[in-house]
């Protein structure tokens, strides 16, 4: 076990404990003109369609066109331990972030966001609130034709059925994407847009697990502004890259939260020579 592992494990080992009680969630009712339509009844809605990229997301070492068994094995593993826990605590939204920048958070976010929805009985929301560096968009290669995402609707000039799309080619998965940067980000998601967004999110079937790719801890206070409104959160750290005092500096902001787990992050994104290993 490499001393990054050892960190991990006695960050998390001095984590457990009693699942965290989140903070209820103000009705947004209120601004009814504002409240997009009823959810339907069953557990997959299709949103405005996004024409996905083959070749952007095969670049993007999305595991949808990865070839790497090895990779794809990693990620049903990732699936199952992450369906598990937040099944059995009946958890729906989860925050994806890591210590700093350049650690695979979206990588892992988007490939988990896949790997769940190929469950039958499951369908994933996954949500970019990396709103300075946004990259889920790029990743699956629709960012050029995207006219409105959630930084627009944050803003006030777009509504939530504008911001959504069901990504074409991929089963019981919609995606709420980022454009350019925001500015303000921290002071917008704790803002009464964002609590609208939770509110309608949280109307959806309970078969839905919203997916959040935050920034990294280290770089803004997005994510610790963020977790209060959400369930449980996932830490992803890079092999050889992540600095264990940082790591342990990250574990302790996040001592209040629920954490699902770790995800170590051996890969090099622009291959497809993917390793993981889940804490």
């Amino acid at each position: 076990m490499s001393k990054l592992q050892t960190s991990i494990q006695k960050a998390i080992e001095k984590s457990r404990g009693e699942p965290v009680q989140q903070r209820p969630q103000q009705d947004a009712s209120s601004d009814k003109a504002r409240q997009p339509e009823e959810p339907s009844s069953g557990i997959f809605r299709v949103f405005q369609t996004a024409h996905t990229d083959k070749e952007a997301m095969e670049e993007s070492c999305l595991v949808s066109e990865l070839e790497d068994r090895a990779a794809i094995a990693a990620y049903k593993v990732l699936r199952t331990r992450v369906l598990q826990r937040m099944r059995s605590h009946k958890w729906r939204t989860l925050v994806v972030t890591s210590v700093g920048a350049g650690e695979g958070k979206t990588l892992t976010a988007s490939n988990l966001a896949i790997s769940l929805a190929r469950d039958v009985n499951q369908s994933i929301l996954l949500v970019d609130l990396d709103l300075k560096r946004s990259k889920v968009a790029t990743y699956f290669g629709f960012d050029s034709e995207m006219k409105n995402g959630i930084g627009e609707y944050l803003n006030g000039t777009a509504e939530i059925p504008d911001i959504v799309y069901s990504p074409s080619g991929l089963k019981r998965i919609s995606i709420i994407p980022n454009g350019g940067a925001v500015d303000h980000a921290s002071d917008l998601l704790s803002g009464p847009r964002m609590k609208e967004l939770l509110a309608w999110i949280r109307q959806q079937s309970d078969r839905t697990i919203v997916i959040f790719d935050m920034p990294p801890i280290m770089v803004d206070d997005d994510v610790l502004a963020f977790c209060p409104q959400v369930d449980a959160v996932l830490l992803v750290v890079a092999q050889g890259q992540t600095d264990r005092v940082l790591l342990q500096k990250t574990m302790g902001l996040l001592a209040e939260t629920n954490m699902l787990g770790v995800v170590v992050n051996r890969c090099d994104e622009s291959t497809s020579d993917n390793a993981y290993g889940y804490y």
